[in-house]
């Protein structure tokens, strides 16, 4: 039986499944793909607060437990010629990329998954809504949330809709676009 796939796009929600203590869990659970600048860039700084534990996740793509995605820069700029400056700057690197790759992959069983709200917003703004997870529901899907505690807000599944039903309603109204959609 295969996994389900998995996108983990910000490195936030791999830090917190880290200092969780879940992530070989998720692995286990999920067939995890993460974007490029985010194996390669967002989670390389990353020590755990005892300054123990780091984060390699190149480590763990040559030994594939995870698979590495890349969205060319093309990719991405397509994906957002139509948003307006101003907000995408508040977009990180790591979050275009996963974006773009929703936008530009054909495969029905990739799931994005952010604790950024902007990043979730941008997917609703796309109309990729349901292809977004939050990390409460990734959790609870595995059989993980069991004894986790409170999540950080950003985290959970009320904040996670709350901002994509925001970013379905820019969508149809136009706002954070050059040009309405509609």
């Amino acid at each position: 039986m295969n996994k389900p796939k998995l996108l983990l796009l910000d490195a936030d929600v791999i830090v917190f499944a880290h200092e969780l203590d879940l992530w070989e869990k998720i692995k286990n659970a999920y067939e995890v793909h993460v974007p490029s600048t985010v194996v390669e860039i967002e989670v390389k700084f990353f020590t755990s607060k005892d300054g123990g534990r780091r984060i390699d996740l190149q480590a763990e793509v040559a030994s594939g437990q995870i698979k590495r995605m890349e969205a060319t820069a093309s990719e991405i700029a397509e994906a957002f010629s139509n948003f307006e400056p101003s907000f995408l700057a508040a977009l990180h690197d790591g979050e275009k990329e996963a974006i773009a790759i929703l936008v530009a992959q054909s495969s029905p069983d990739l799931v994005f998954c952010t604790g950024d709200v902007i990043a979730i917003q941008s997917a609703g703004m796309l109309g990729l809504s349901g292809k977004c997870i939050s990390f409460e529901e990734l959790l609870e899907k595995a059989g993980l949330l069991k004894g986790v505690g409170r999540l950080r807000p950003s985290l959970n599944r009320v904040t996670h809709e709350t901002h994509s039903q925001k970013g379905k309603q820019r969508r149809l109204t136009g706002e954070c676009f050059k040009k309405p959609l509609f």
